[in-house]
């Protein structure tokens, strides 16, 4: 056998052994399909540097995970897999010779540079690192989405989990209108049934908070998109205020209402 046989046939054995431990962080966060899991746990159970790394990586993101009771969007897993798997069928393109789509000069594609790395190492990425790559993605875009939202909270969100929160509603004939106040924020959230009508075009809906006297103090403008939403974080705080009323405005709102409320929510 020649050298040069010898080299390619240890850059085989090593590549096999790195498609064995690829599978680690797949396995550790439950990415692998039953027979890639079967198959797996046979290497695992001899392979102490893979059991060291399963229980590292769940220990890790048992910490990320702590404390983040967030959800992420609904979209989020499935764009970050369709950009993973677009740049794994990317790197396999170039892997056989086919040309990779032109890049702007300032831009390097990403795949291609993971293509270039493995073949300057003398092997094609297995699926199996692809796998993990996805597996690994979801995790950390899901981790780092919750962290954003610890540290940059929802108001509307704080004023509806407030140990504090208390919900007082009116029937309407689209259902209750809810408004949530928290004492401990000072704020207040008004939430609307599913059918709730959208103001005409040049009105808006406008909601006061209405004194023990009778007095109106303007709480925000309830736009059609506010309407579609559901929900809305009102203006200002609730302090004495016995009731929150809607009325109908002229766009942009008034000073005062100019209209007899159409629903009335008292918060006593």
């Amino acid at each position: 056998m020649s050298e040069d046989d010898v080299r390619d046939h240890d850059v085989c054995d090593d590549a096999r052994g790195d498609d064995e431990h690829a599978g680690a962080l797949a396995y550790a966060i439950h990415a692998l399909d039953d027979d890639e899991q079967q198959e797996f746990e046979a290497h695992l159970a001899g392979c102490p540097s893979c059991q060291d790394e399963v229980d590292a990586t769940r220990k890790a993101m048992g910490m990320l995970s702590e404390d983040l009771a967030v959800e992420p969007p609904p979209g989020l897993r499935s764009r970050v897999l369709q950009q993973v798997a677009a740049e794994a069928a990317g790197a396999a393109r170039q892997d056989v010779g086919e040309p990779a789509a032109r890049q702007d000069a300032d831009v390097t594609s990403l795949a291609s540079r993971r293509s270039r790395s493995s073949a300057q190492a003398g092997r094609r990425p297995s699926v199996g690192r692809w796998l993990a790559a996805a597996a690994a993605a979801v995790v950390l875009a899901g981790g780092v989405w919750g962290i954003s939202q610890t540290l940059d909270p929802d108001p509307t969100r704080e004023v509806l989990q407030a140990d504090d929160a208390s919900e007082h509603t009116a029937d309407t004939e689209a259902g209750p209108v809810a408004v949530t106040v928290s004492d401990a924020a000072g704020q207040a959230v008004v939430q609307l049934p599913g059918d709730f009508a959208a103001p005409q075009a040049g009105q808006v809906y406008q909601a006061w908070f209405v004194g023990p006297d009778g007095s109106a103090r303007s709480a925000g403008l309830l736009t059609a998109q506010t309407v579609s939403e559901g929900r809305s974080l009102l203006e200002g705080a609730p302090e004495d205020a016995v009731a929150v009323g809607l009325t109908v405005e002229p766009e942009g709102g008034s000073s005062q209402p100019t209209s007899e409320p159409f629903v009335v929510v008292p918060l006593t």
